[in-house]
């Protein structure tokens, strides 16, 4: 994963510890979505790049096995940090439902 800031619409992230710095209620609703949807994006130009190098590899040309390795690391840590954020959005959702009105 690169190591820019995600950015949002009037670019109030923080580049440095990638936390949003406007108050609450300020900005779009869809702001959040857009920054899942690039985290989304990010992991899977990730998977793609280790399943291509490790193909390389296969394939018996010529490749750094390090940087593959390395690649192959970021990206199943970059899916499963991804399944976790999924799994706590999820279970907020079905708490939330579960609320009596």
């Amino acid at each position: 994963m690169e190591s820019a800031a995600i950015k949002t619409n009037n670019g109030a992230l923080c580049d440095k510890c990638r936390h949003d710095s406007r108050k609450p209620g300020q900005g779009d609703n869809s702001s959040f979505s857009k920054m899942l949807g690039q985290a989304v994006d990010g992991v899977n130009e990730q998977l793609v790049a280790a399943a291509n190098a490790s193909a390389k590899m296969a394939a018996g040309k010529e490749v750094d096995i390090t940087q593959t390795m390395i690649d192959i690391t970021k990206a199943d840590l970059s899916f499963k940090l991804l399944l976790q954020i999924r799994n706590k959005a999820l279970s907020a959702y079905e708490e939330i439902m579960r609320m009596q009105l």
